[in-house]
């Protein structure tokens, strides 16, 4: 496992579902891969990050039904498509698509590069639109239903003014949640976001996360005095992943210790 080890409900019906996971190799996505390879799904993990890939995968063959993973860059939409193709061809239908991949660069004001915030939304928003436009017909075609869980942020509504292109990228991920599950509620696939708050990952710590921000964060911005961990989201997802939640679509969870008064 990668950071703290809260208890994890069981979830029954989730054993043997296939779940499509982008971003998977670090960070939230690794976790969810761990979590879900203990509720004995069959999981495929979509990253660039190759050897990490290949070492989360190896901790979750135990309990996964199967493991397979796919190397590709998510901002290259060509060659997405085509990776996408394979896994129709080589995988089960997806039960559980969790699209998650993102990157929260950050800039003064709107001092950014016409390139730099093209790139932001090849990330946080077309590789969204894409995996979900390649593989909804094929869940569509079977006719069981499926979850799709996107990852937006609570930045939507806290609105750091260093963040204004990406919480302008989670916000299109807030439109695009609601306008999937309008769109496709009818075959019984049920579409949500879970919006984390400041999570702290290897790569926030490593790139932005210092001892004043942090203690800011959890101490006077959070009404709970907690520090958000990756393994402290999967049990959101694993909810809006089952049965339990069947009635549940277009809806956000924003996890943030109650940062965003939303």
């Amino acid at each position: 496992m990668i950071t703290s080890d809260p208890m994890q409900p069981v979830f029954p019906d989730l054993r043997g579902k296939h779940v499509l996971i982008t971003g998977g190799s670090n960070g939230i996505g690794a976790s969810l891969c761990y979590g879900f390879a203990g509720q004995g799904c069959a999981l495929t993990v979509l990253d660039r990050d190759v050897p990490n890939g290949e070492q989360v995968l190896a901790g979750c063959r135990a309990d996964a039904a199967s493991t397979a993973l796919y190397s590709v860059d998510l901002t290259h939409l060509p060659a997405l498509t085509d990776t996408l193709a394979r896994v129709r061809t080589e995988r089960p239908v997806v039960d559980v698509l969790i699209v998650n991949a993102g990157y929260d660069p950050r800039y003064d004001g709107l001092n950014m590069t016409d390139q730099e915030w093209i790139d932001l939304f090849q990330l946080n928003v077309a590789h969204y639109f894409v995996t979900c436009r390649e593989l909804i017909p094929a869940m569509q075609q079977a006719g069981r239903g499926a979850s799709i869980i996107l990852t937006a942020s609570h930045t939507v509504w806290v609105a750091k003014p260093e963040l204004i292109a990406y919480n302008s990228t989670k916000a299109a991920i807030v439109g695009f949640t609601r306008s999937l599950a309008e769109a496709y509620g009818a075959d019984r696939i049920r579409v949500n976001a879970v919006a984390p708050g400041w999570t702290m990952t290897k790569r926030q710590l490593a790139q932005w996360v210092t001892p004043e921000a942090k203690h800011k964060t959890i101490f006077h911005d959070q009404v709970m005095p907690i520090e958000i961990t990756p393994d402290d989201l999967v049990g959101s997802y694993l909810f809006l992943a089952s049965n339990s939640s069947r009635p549940i679509t277009r809806q956000i969870l924003v996890v943030d210790a109650g940062q965003s008064k939303h």
